[in-house]
């Protein structure tokens, strides 16, 4: 049994056939799901579609290329609490913040407004005790130098390729507390992806999750097809030959790593 730990099945590309994407993901043997906001509208649509099986889960965030509101350039600050509000009150209540984080590939907003809204972001996380979803894409120094201001809080370094110094202090963190998952996705499965396959065997196996990021990064072996959530074995297998390990030992090991760090009670 396997938990996509981040996945965003409210796209308009699962319109069409949501239902069936979910008997297919069951049928793989992945049992639950976390789906990922990263703005107002997709927080709700997660939080909607989170709804649709128990075993779904969801996040609520505000993501570094995501337009910010406007009073956030304005006021220099960010209200994290108070942008997450409906979905930190609601009835089905997120179970972590994020996706947040620092984004200077595509740089769609200034750094430091990123910086901002991470941190705001990271903090709350720190202050609900829930998990934070961090996104960091050509910025693992920025992103180093945020986790370092916000100690004590925890979370994934979700669809992990960064540099070994990022990854070298989020397991570091580990020993004072600040529990940071490290999160593979189907990139892991690509032919030139020699160089991420060794920072997979590098990781504590206490600290591994697996993921999608569906509908991106669908694994070679489906390449060319939408990405969903039944594809997730593609990864956990290949972390399996990697790790030289039993499939359904290292599925048990990652299952236990979903509930430890998101707190759900997936079956």
């Amino acid at each position: 049994m396997l938990i996509d730990t981040h996945c965003h099945l409210y796209f308009d590309s699962f319109a069409d056939d949501r239902p069936a994407v979910l008997a297919r993901m069951h049928k793989a043997g992945v049992t639950g799901a976390v789906i990922i906001g990263i703005d107002a509208a997709t927080n709700e649509q997660a939080s909607q579609t989170a709804r649709l099986e128990p075993g779904l889960h969801y996040a609520a965030g505000l993501h570094p290329t995501s337009e910010f509101p406007v009073e956030i350039a304005r006021d220099i600050r960010f209200d994290a609490a108070g942008y997450l509000s409906p979905w930190l009150d609601s009835a089905t209540a997120l179970i972590a913040i994020g996706e947040c984080g620092i984004d200077l590939h595509w740089d769609t907003n200034p750094l430091k407004l990123q910086q901002l809204v991470f941190q705001a972001q990271l903090e709350l996380g720190r202050e609900l005790n829930l998990p934070v979803i961090v996104h960091t894409r050509e910025a693992d120094d920025e992103t180093r130098a945020a986790l370092e201001a916000v100690p004590g809080a925890r979370g994934v370094l979700h669809c992990f390729n960064g540099s070994s110094e990022l990854l070298d202090f989020a397991l570091a963190a580990n020993g004072r507390g600040d529990d940071w998952y490290v999160s593979f996705a189907g990139n892991l499965t690509y032919k030139r992806a020699d160089k991420l396959r060794q920072t997979a065997r590098a990781v504590p196996l206490d600290r591994l999750l697996v993921e999608t990021d569906s509908p991106f990064l669908t694994p070679q072996a489906q390449r060319g097809r939408r990405n969903e959530p039944a594809y997730l074995v593609h990864v956990a297998e290949e972390l399996a030959r990697l790790r030289e390990l039993d499939l359904a030992d290292l599925a048990s090991q990652l299952m236990a790593n979903s509930r430890a760090c998101f707190g759900a009670d997936w079956e």
